[in-house]
């Protein structure tokens, strides 16, 4: 008779469900790491293109593009320049006459009581002719100095004056501050004005006046320019200025040279150079059609991607008014990559600069032409990484489905064979036990 102790029921009904579902268990981990690996290249797609594009707009922003400037001052801290790729090589003098400043009242004679005291309506004005503004405050009901200040402040259709209270000598006193410089910024004070705020009672601290400038020599035909503020941004193209110092008569004016910058400019280049050939790579990567030595890419066949490659390539090489990349020292090999010939780039921003953004920025330049070909793929809307990452996350739960399924005919199967071992079990241990009965074991 069979021992019945050789006879484990849940191990054979393990290894006989193991046994059913094998093949779909195989099928199912060979699924699944291929769209993990799928999944995973197009994250590596993603990121690249999305780099590149960062990169792109980077290197195409409206004030700054691939052709870097820079301004040097004859006397340093007197103003500060910044210039963008639109700024042309040149020498100006600029005298700097006056620096515009804000308006700023400090009232001597008013304390608590005098506030306290006052009524009627206070007007603020700001400003003269068409474009005044102005305020009201109705001085009934304010006890302080801080009361004062806070209703001045709170006011929703407050022009543009700051109340505040300075402390010194022991005194507090009420000091109203134009937010903004200029002579077209003067604070003025009408209606029910307390006596304190008027006459000797008022001090100006600060002068509503216009910066005054000169382009050129003021002695010798200099051209006067005024404006509100201390930053010049229209004076010279490309070139904005901030005054910080005024010239005394008799001072030579301030010198400013404004040219390229060239290691910046090379480093701009530089910059795309290395993005694109980044992108390059990873393109290469993932459509590589694999040989004995080398494996074969995610992608490898991809039209889209493989297209996209493509058209970056041609780009590379098409003139964009006359112009194109070889002149400014870049060249690309075999493989698509490209390389920079410092000396040729050189050469051209020495003798044509401007040229350098001519082809590469603006809304018909080679970066803007290159962004909107990653369109196709990076679309939030109706881009193709948009559409797979959505075909995968189907196919993804597709695949849990399929393993929920498989889980349960592994379930059912063994518990099926549990079923069958055990009646088995009991079946062979009344056999043994009748067995005994008759001597038989």
């Amino acid at each position: 008779m069979t021992d019945i102790s050789s006879i484990d029921p849940q191990t054979m009904a393990k290894q006989l469900a193991g046994f059913d579902v094998q093949t779909l268990q195989s099928q199912l981990k060979t699924q699944k790491a291929r769209l993990t690996a799928q999944q995973n290249a197009l994250k590596s797609l993603k990121s690249n293109l999305t780099d590149f594009r960062t990169s792109l707009t980077n290197l195409n922003k409206s004030s700054s593009g691939m052709l870097k400037t820079s301004a040097s001052m004859s006397v340093e801290n007197m103003a500060k320049a910044t210039t963008t790729s639109d700024a042309l090589k040149g020498t100006y003098n600029l005298f700097i006459e006056q620096l515009a400043s804000s308006h700023q009242l400090a009232y001597d004679g008013l304390n608590d009581d005098g506030v306290k005291n006052a009524t009627g309506t206070m007007t603020i004005g700001l400003g003269s002719g068409a474009d005044a503004k102005s305020i009201d405050i109705d001085m009934d009901g304010i006890d302080s100095l801080a009361g004062l200040a806070k209703a001045i402040n709170g006011m929703d259709d407050n022009p543009g004056v700051t109340a505040s209270l300075v402390r010194t000598g022991g005194e507090v006193r009420l000091m109203l501050s134009s937010d903004k410089s200029g002579a077209e910024n003067a604070i003025t004070l009408s209606g029910d004005v307390p006596a304190s705020m008027t006459g000797s009672g008022e001090r100006t601290i600060s002068k509503a006046q216009d910066s005054i400038v000169y382009l050129g020599d003021p002695q010798n035909g200099g051209m006067q320019i005024t404006n509100s503020t201390n930053t010049l941004t229209n004076l010279i193209d490309g070139v904005t200025l901030e005054l910080n110092q005024t010239h005394k008569t008799g001072d030579a004016p301030l010198r400013i040279n404004v040219g390229v910058d060239t290691t910046e400019t090379q480093n701009q280049v530089n910059s795309f150079v290395e993005a694109y050939n980044k992108l390059v790579g990873t393109l290469s990567s993932l459509t590589a059609s694999g040989s004995s030595s080398t494996d074969r890419g995610a992608f490898a066949g991809d039209a889209s991607i493989s297209g996209l490659r493509r058209e970056l390539n041609e780009m590379l090489r098409t003139s964009i008014g006359g112009l194109d990349i070889t002149q400014f020292g870049l060249s690309a090999d075999k493989d698509g990559k490209l390389t920079l010939d410092s000396d040729k780039l050189k050469e051209k921003l020495t003798d044509d600069p401007g040229k350098l953004n001519a082809l590469f920025n603006g809304s018909d330049g080679l970066l803007r032409k290159m962004d909107k070909s990653l369109d196709k793929l990076l679309s939030s809307s109706k881009g193709e990484i948009k559409s797979r990452e959505e075909t995968n996350r189907r196919r993804e739960n597709e695949l849990t489905d399929r393993s929920d399924k498989i889980s349960t005919r592994y379930d059912n199967a063994y518990n099926r064979y549990l079923q069958q071992f055990t009646r088995m079990q009991s079946v062979l241990q009344q056999m043994n036990n009748t067995a005994s009965m008759f001597g038989l074991v």
